[in-house]
């Protein structure tokens, strides 16, 4: 029989040169791909990052650091952050004195099951997150972000919504709710979502009173108010629900319009996220006027997820995503000059798939447009984003 003290010897023995194997194999691992992480001394742009032609090892690498330094921001920006991309929190600590506000995706304006009276509740208030909110607030620097959690109106009808148009002392009721849940909550304002979810196009004429009722007693109260609105044109020049006629009627009562311009493309219709000309068209459709203080309200929409397509339909992907495909298959990126941004095709055994998703030159790009413009910028959303991405912000 061997002894007890030989057998524990040798399991040493056995652990430790494992132990050395798996680090070498690991220094190995690492030093093949100069992988760089966490903050960086210098931004993308002086480490030569931002740029059109691309390689998917420098995404791969580099796509996990970020500058150190706090620098201040040209733009006006809001940044979501949703609770199922967790990472995003973290980007709003790490980063949030790069965003002039952020807006965690947490609330709901839902209805009572009957069409009439004032019946309704804020739901998700379980999510919000206080400790979280003082966080991002002491890290974002001299000038403290704002939070402005979205709130979307769920699952409301016709009749529903058509009371609010007829009733304004119901509407001015139900901005007194919406005020308090902001002062309950220590919250700085809210970003309103709403016309998406309209059930009729007959609302769309009378909705601009309604929200403007409610929009002004937040700002009244001293509150921040921000509207988050379609774009006003389509693929195939499909004009969509909310024009011009609507932004002036609602830009006196609202500080800024979230404008979603991204998802040009359906898995139908396959093709980039959002064409840099369109989102050109779709700033100067509601606001033609390149003087007007009412451009300074606009923010413009920026895709931080992309959109793989195949053959037979097609999913969203986020960053962390798009980097273990780039990883796996190391394809080559090209680069569409009409819709200013990157793509890459890669094979899989359901048949070959293209992948549109945002870099550091078509995002450098969108920036100098929103400069160009007078926009500020709306970021949907951190979590889905890559770190590095936030430098140029």
């Amino acid at each position: 029989m061997i002894p007890k003290t030989i057998i524990h010897h040798f399991e040493v023995f056995i652990f430790y040169w494992i132990f050395l194997l798996c680090n070498s194999c690991s220094a190995k691992f690492e030093s093949k791909n100069k992988v760089v992480l966490g903050p960086q001394p210098q931004t993308v742009e002086e480490r030569g990052l931002v740029k059109e032609s691309i390689k998917w090892k420098e995404v791969v690498e580099n796509h996990g650091s970020y500058y150190s330094g706090q620098t201040v921001s040209n733009f006006t920006t809001l940044a979501y952050v949703t609770p199922w991309n967790n990472h995003g929190y973290d980007v709003a600590k790490l980063q949030g004195h790069r965003f002039s506000f952020i807006s965690p995706v947490w609330l709901q304006l839902r209805r009572s099951p009957d069409t009439g009276g004032g019946g309704w509740s804020i739901t998700g208030l379980h999510d919000v997150d206080k400790g979280w909110m003082r966080d991002v607030k002491k890290n974002s620097g001299a000038k403290p972000t704002k939070i402005v959690p979205r709130i979307i109106f769920e699952g409301w009808n016709n009749a529903q919504f058509q009371v609010l148009v007829d009733d304004r002392n119901l509407r001015l009721h139900l901005a007194s709710d919406l005020i308090s849940a902001i002062k309950s909550q220590g919250f700085d304002g809210l970003v309103l979502e709403v016309w998406s979810q309209l059930p009729a196009r007959a609302l769309l004429a009378t909705m601009p009173a309604v929200l403007a009722d409610l929009s002004s007693s937040i700002r009244d109260a001293g509150y921040v108010s921000i509207l988050v609105i379609p774009p006003a044109l389509y693929q195939g020049d499909a004009p969509g629900i909310f024009q011009r006629a609507q932004f002036q009627a609602l830009a006196p009562h609202f500080d800024f319009f979230s404008l979603m311009t991204y998802d040009y493309s359906s898995f139908q219709n396959p093709g980039p996220n959002s064409p840099l000309s369109w989102m050109q068209k779709c700033v100067e459709l509601i606001e033609p006027d390149a003087a007007s203080s009412n451009r300074k309200k606009i923010l413009l929409g920026l895709n931080l997820y992309g959109l793989d397509h195949s053959v037979t339909g097609g999913n969203h992907v986020l960053g962390s995503q798009v980097v273990q495909i780039l990883a796996e298959h190391k394809p080559k990126i090209k680069f569409d000059d009409r819709s200013v941004e990157h793509f890459f095709e890669y094979k899989t055994k359901g048949g070959r798939r293209t992948v549109f998703y945002p870099t550091l030159f078509s995002l450098q790009r969108r920036l100098q447009l929103a400069a160009a413009l007078g926009t500020g910028l709306s970021l949907w959303e951190v979590g889905q984003g890559l770190d590095y991405f936030y430098d140029l912000m």
